[in-house]
């Protein structure tokens, strides 16, 4: 009896096809990916961002600084065609 797999889930396996993926990870010296909750997920995060390498920190913040400039340079008309309609 083959069991419909729930809309949710990419793909369903059976218990031994399971296992035969739990060995190849085992021969090849591999873990099995855990799922993290949220607080683990956003601690995660903050240490990646915190070993960040120099030039990626200074890639991050250049592509920062020109959403910033972007952003409130469409701040600065808004505001400016307000005042002058008010």
């Amino acid at each position: 009896m083959k069991v419909e797999c729930p809309p949710e889930y990419y793909e369903c396996l059976t218990e031994l096809e399971y296992d035969e993926i739990l060995e190849i990870f085992e021969e090849n010296d591999m873990v099995m990916p855990e799922a993290l909750g949220d607080v683990e997920a956003a601690s995660d995060f903050v240490w990646q961002v915190l070993f960040l390498t120099p030039i990626e920190l200074i890639y991050i913040g250049f592509t920062m600084t020109v959403l910033a400039t972007y952003g409130l340079s469409i701040y600065y008309i808004y505001k400016k065609i307000q005042k002058k309609f008010a």
